[in-house]
């Protein structure tokens, strides 16, 4: 009886197996779809952008290395603490754009802008 049990678990493992081998084949290629999270493609820019927090009188310089007229990815320079909520300038403080922190990964940030019909500008001057 004891045979027979491991063959059950053997036939069960293997079985496993090629269905771990089959869902990662679809993932490959799903991947290879270009499949994107965003539903507007951003530009790739390299654009320097300065960041203020409101209630604080410094600004930081950080380099915008995406965007669109509803968000950016942004490198923070070494910027270590930040709110969920701030502003970028991109004319040095003529005009500010409230933003709000979606996403982070060590140094670099995705934002989404506040008001995004306020940005098409941004967007079309590129």
């Amino acid at each position: 009886m004891g045979s027979a049990n491991k063959a059950e678990e053997s036939v069960s493992l293997e079985r496993q197996y090629r269905e771990l081998k089959k869902l990662q084949e679809k993932v490959r290629q799903w991947e290879g779809k270009n499949w994107s999270r965003r539903s507007i493609e951003r530009q790739s820019v390299r654009r320097g952008v300065f960041l203020s927090v409101p209630g604080h009188i410094t600004s930081e310089p950080c380099l915008v290395r995406d965007l669109s007229n509803r968000g950016a990815g942004i490198q923070l320079n070494g910027l270590t603490l930040l709110p969920t909520e701030f502003s970028l300038s991109f004319d040095e403080f003529r005009t500010t754009y409230p933003c709000r922190l979606i996403w982070r990964q060590g140094d670099f940030i995705g934002v989404a802008f506040q008001n995004t019909g306020q940005y098409l500008t941004l967007v079309e001057a590129r």
